[in-house]
């Protein structure tokens, strides 16, 4: 998009009110994927799909800590975002308090989003995997080498050979017509 097409963007981002459910957040998972619900505050950031511009679209609860300082350095101020002059009151107050604290209120992240509570899990930290246990060796399986089992020979199914008399003859059958000699 050049300077002088359609309205000025202001920095790329937009935030307002879903105006349907049809889009799905963009934001970082588990939350990626879900429908974002009407009237719900979401995000946009700018890209560019197929040279036509469009936006991604976020919870405003899944901005990330990276996104809000890109938002700052790019915009200065938050009454600067697109789309901010339609919000509520209480919305704006909302989005000054995420550019103050670089950060979204943790009353402001769906739970979608799934962020595990305190003491679950360190940040970070992946919960282990388990293990099926391994089978023991019986006496006589350790004595004879037992890990190994008789290998079969391969299988192959018998090609049926069609011979072309018969293939004649089978399209012969199929003429009901009685010829005379």
């Amino acid at each position: 998009m050049s300077d002088n097409e359609g309205p000025a963007k202001k920095g790329g981002y937009r935030v307002e009110y879903a105006s349907s459910g049809r889009a799905k957040c963009k934001g970082p998972r588990p939350c990626t994927g879900t429908d974002i619900p009407k009237g719900a505050l979401r995000l946009g950031s700018l890209v560019e799909i197929r040279g036509m511009p469009n936006y991604s679209w976020r919870h405003w609860g899944c901005a990330t800590t990276k996104l809000i300082s890109n938002m700052k350095e790019r915009l200065g101020d938050v009454e600067e975002l697109d789309g901010f002059d339609e919000l509520t009151d209480e919305d704006k107050d909302r989005l000054r308090r995420a550019f103050e604290e670089g950060k979204v209120a943790d009353a402001d992240v769906p739970p979608s989003a799934g962020k595990p509570a305190a003491g679950d899990t360190a940040e970070g930290e992946k919960p282990k995997k388990k293990r099926a246990p391994t089978k023991k060796k019986t006496e006589t399986e350790a004595e004879e080498g037992g890990d190994e089992k008789p290998k079969k020979a391969p299988t192959k199914k018998p090609r049926v050979k069609v011979s072309r008399l018969s293939s004649a003859h089978a399209r012969s059958n199929t003429n009901h017509t009685i010829e005379s000699f």
